[in-house]
């Protein structure tokens, strides 16, 4: 699997108070790294997560940026 960080510039690190980041992944998909849900926001989704996934938050202007 071949990663390619795409992350907006303005969400990277070093220029933000969170660190999100995109990959695209063999031109195929997108590994999104964000802030684990509290418990509360969890619950509003949780029969759409399945046990092998995870349920992340990232700004909304980072995936428009994209």
């Amino acid at each position: 699997m071949k990663f390619k960080e795409i992350t907006p510039a303005e969400f990277m690190c070093h220029t933000s108070s969170c660190c999100p980041a995109v990959y695209e992944v063999d031109n195929e998909s997108y590994v999104i790294v964000g802030k684990k849900l509290s418990a509360a926001s969890l619950s509003a989704v949780k029969d759409r997560i399945g046990d092998d996934e995870y349920a992340i938050e990232v700004k909304r202007g980072m995936i428009d940026k994209l």
